[in-house]
Order: structure tokens, then C-alpha cells, then sequence
């Protein structure tokens, strides 16, 4: 396949494809997926980039053979650069990231030695990147909403709380502390409304009907922005370490509304802070909802620099510069 250039993605569906295909189409980069058997001989143009998810591209997060193919196939293109979406993981001695946190250090190495520049979503990340390497060109940019970013949004808002996300992102919100979400939104007065595909587990729907949560299930991109933007609050439980590189609370952001993050501890991060860009826990809630507005408004403040038309500037101009 001739063409200009090409995005390389991880097999499946996911917050990283979705990144790919909304930068893709303005760098005229179409995202190809890239897997140890995909044939890829024919691949050549300006501008190669990998969109870098260890756990994407192989199970346990070691695609060793990810750095032979992208070293053979970084000669056939003008420029290559990586999106660190991650870097590697880390746990308790008990768990399999521990022991292949080594391992996976390496690959990030080893791809972030093949790249003329690099963007990636958290100042950690960053951080480690450039005590790697320090010479390549690089841009640090939370990631962006992939359900619009709305112009205004100065919206009549409904005493609402989102719960927007894969099933798995949700239920981590609804087990919070044993349900702790059911009893705050009825005290603070807000309706729940859950957006995303189905949840399956029986006692969460028995639990929904008793509460009256509002089930939507899976909807487009469009309905998504129309609902968070008639919403108060969204809540999402997610380190704040990392909530940079959640798509979910970007998408809270982009929209005005207020977050209630939950979380073990409540650090400013990325240029977030607690109380002024997001509600730290259920508990913070009550004393809160008269100042969500507030928040929702300094939360679209912090994400208006790193919106989609900043990523692929970032990238437009990093792949130019590379390729003078």
C-alpha cells in the first residue's frame, strides 16, 4: 500500500483506535491495524505513527516483536512517531505487571529510540520519556473528548449525575464504596443517568430499577454530547495520577461538566486540582453541587489547550519539523 502516511493501531476496538481515527483523518493518516502476522511489506509514505498501548498490542502488555517490525518498517517512511498512550505498568509483587514491568520498560525504550518525536498524555509519562531520551521533539497534551466539544457550555443544566463509559469503567463507580453513589445522588437530589453499553450484572439492574437510574445503553457520539450537556455532574473513578488520559473525564470536561472523581488520593496532577476542576469523592458532594457550575466551567478551562485541533497541530508540526 502506497499512501502519505499511515497511524499503526492495536487489533480491536478501544479508546486508542478512537484517538487514532479523530487525528487521522486531518494528518491524512489512516489508522491500519498492526499485528505479528499483518503484512506490511508494502507500506511506505512521509509519515508513520504508532499509536503505543502495550496491552493492545499483546496481552500481558510485552509485544516484543512490536520494535523488529516498526525497526524494518521505520526505514520505508520519511518520519516516525509514537503517541505514548502508555508506558508500562506497575502493581503489587503478587501481580504479572509487577514481574514484566522490566520487560516493558524496555519496549517503551527501545520505540522511543526508533522516534523522531513523541506526544503522550500525563507530565509522569513525560517525565520518564525524557530521562530516557532528551533530544527528540516532543509534546505533552491530555487526551480529547471522542463525543464532540461543544461550543458553548453555558447550557440549563438538570440536577443530573452522567455515568458515561465502557461497562467495566461504570460498575468500578457503582461498587465505590458499596454503593456509596446511590445514597449521595439521593440525598444531594440528583437523577442517575447511565450511559454505555448494558450492564449485565442482575443485582446492579435490580439495583438501577429501585434507585430509578435512567438506562440509556450504548448511544452515538451526538446523543452522548446532548445528554452530558444538560447534565450537573459526571462521576468516574480513576487514580488522578492518571485522569489525564481518560477519555471519559475529557469528555466531562469538553462538556462543562462537573466531575466527581473518585479516587484513593486526591493530588494535583496535569494541572488538576482537587476542588477546582473536580469534586474529590461522594463526600466532597454535598457542600459541592451549588458549585458545580463553577467547576464545570474551570474544568473546560483546563481541557480548551489539549482539545482535538491542539493534537494535531501538535502532530503536523512535530512530523514537519522532523522532516525539513
Amino acid at each position: 500500500m502506497q499512501g502519505p502516511s499511515i497511524s499503526l493501531i492495536p487489533p480491536g476496538s478501544g479508546g486508542v483506535k478512537d484517538y487514532a481515527v479523530v487525528v487521522g483523518g486531518p494528518l491524512h493518516a489512516p489508522p491500519m491495524e498492526l499485528g505479528p502476522t499483518t503484512d506490511s511489506s508494502s507500506w511506505s509514505g512521509d509519515l508513520l505513527l504508532l499509536h503505543f498501548s502495550g496491552y493492545g498490542f499483546q496481552k500481558r502488555g510485552v509485544p516484543l516483536w512490536l520494535v523488529k517490525r516498526i525497526g524494518s518498517l521505520r526505514q520505508q517512511f520519511r518520519s516516525f512517531g509514537v503517541v505514548f498512550h502508555e508506558l508500562f505498568a506497575s502493581g503489587p509483587p503478587w501481580g504479572s505487571a509487577f514481574w514484566l514491568n522490566g520487560i516493558q520498560k524496555q519496549i517503551a525504550r527501545e520505540l522511543l529510540s526508533l522516534s523522531d518525536f513523541w506526544l503522550t498524555n500525563r507530565d509522569e509519562s513525560a517525565r520518564w520519556l525524557l530521562d530516557q531520551r532528551r533530544d527528540t521533539p516532543h509534546r505533552v497534551l491530555p487526551v480529547f473528548s471522542n463525543v464532540g466539544e461543544p461550543d458553548s457550555i453555558e447550557t440549563e443544566r438538570q440536577p443530573r449525575m452522567v455515568v458515561f463509559g465502557s461497562s467495566g469503567v461504570r460498575a468500578n463507580v457503582y461498587q465505590w464504596a458499596d454503593g456509596e453513589i446511590f445514597r449521595r445522588a439521593r440525598k444531594a437530589g440528583l437523577e442517575i443517568h447511565d450511559i454505555g453499553p448494558p450492564q449485565q450484572d442482575p443485582e446492579l439492574l435490580q439495583r438501577f430499577e429501585q434507585e430509578g437510574v435512567v438506562a440509556h445503553g450504548k448511544l452515538s457520539a451526538d446523543q452522548v454530547s446532548s445528554e452530558l450537556s444538560t447534565a450537573a455532574c459526571g462521576a468516574l473513578a480513576y487514580p488522578t495520577d492518571y485522569v489525564s488520559k481518560s477519555g471519559v473525564f475529557a469528555a466531562y470536561c469538553a462538556h462543562g461538566i462537573c466531575p466527581v472523581l473518585l479516587a484513593k488520593e486526591y493530588g494535583s496532577y496535569d494541572g488538576l486540582s482537587p476542588h477546582v476542576h473536580y469534586i474529590p469523592g461522594f463526600e466532597a458532594l454535598d457542600g459541592s453541587v451549588s458549585n458545580a457550575k463553577a467547576i464545570g466551567r474551570e474544568a473546560r478551562q483546563w481541557y480548551e489547550p489539549h482539545r482535538i485541533d491542539a493534537h494535531v497541530a501538535a502532530l503536523q508540526a512535530m512530523a514537519a519539523e522532523v522532516q525539513k
